[in-house]
């Protein structure tokens, strides 16, 4: 008895801390928001889409950028604001204030080499020279999983989770009228990520979304489909990343 008093004790003493409305996320007035709410939360289903950048620095990337630059006389920038691009959903159980999230994100840049290639055939002297180019492409696709709580007397959602990422470096070589090739590397990595995201009504459920979070993931190892490893190569996407988007509740 004493323990089960014990219990009761410390879930009710816990429970303003995180109580909020059902409805709470996407309404805006100051009288519900400054509210401690007895009502249980009713289920809620939620999702979005978003757009932004993530501030990095893979540094042996841009080492291998800078290389690049020296071996094709090219001034290509280092990576360090790569586009972003995610959707997301939160499922808030009966019964619980806090919600279980899902996102997949993606994350690209490239980079464009130009230079000329002699054209020779049989040994003979040059009969051709051809503008050409090489691409890299760096793609990022992380997957999370995570749990969070809407914050008390607010409209701001804090989220913590596990992050699984696959990646890929491609490489493009195009000599035009004479040959085309494609190199494609591929690898996995695990990091783990955290957010806050404040949501503001526009009507009903709709509400625009802002988020701010770091994300940590390093990706070491790239083979290509035969299993032959990419050396001395590492996707470090650690960092800041900022978004806007649009979200809608069910």
């Amino acid at each position: 008895m004493k323990t089960f008093l014990a219990v009761l004790i410390i879930s009710c003493s816990l429970t303003p801390l995180f109580s909020q409305d059902g409805d709470q996320v996407f309404t805006s007035s100051s009288k519900e928001r400054d509210t401690i709410f007895a009502e249980v939360p009713i289920p809620k289903l939620s999702a979005g889409v978003y757009g932004g950048v993530g501030f990095i620095s893979p540094d042996k990337v841009n080492d291998q950028i800078e290389l690049n630059n020296s071996i094709y006389d090219a001034e290509e920038s280092p990576i360090s604001r790569p586009a972003q691009w995610g959707i997301w959903f939160a499922y808030r159980p009966k019964n619980l204030t806090n919600f279980l999230s899902l996102r997949a994100e993606m994350l690209t840049s490239s980079r464009t080499y130009s230079f000329t290639t002699n054209i020779t055939q049989n040994d003979t002297p040059i009969i051709a020279t051809v503008p050409s180019t090489t691409k890299y492409r760096y793609s990022v696709y992380p997957f999370s999983i995570g749990t969070g709580a809407v914050l008390f007397k607010t409209t701001v959602k804090a989220e913590i989770g596990f992050v699984f990422a696959l990646a890929y470096i491609t490489q493009e070589t195009s000599v035009p009228g004479y040959s085309e090739s494609e190199a494609t590397y591929g690898g996995e990595g695990y990091g783990f990520r955290a957010n806050l995201q404040q949501v503001i009504p526009i009507e009903g459920t709709l509400g625009v979304t802002f988020d701010i979070g770091y994300r940590y993931l390093v990706i070491d190892e790239f083979r290509d489909p035969k299993g032959v490893l990419m050396k001395n190569t590492e996707l470090n996407y650690s960092g800041i990343n900022v978004s806007a988007g649009l979200s809608y509740g069910f």
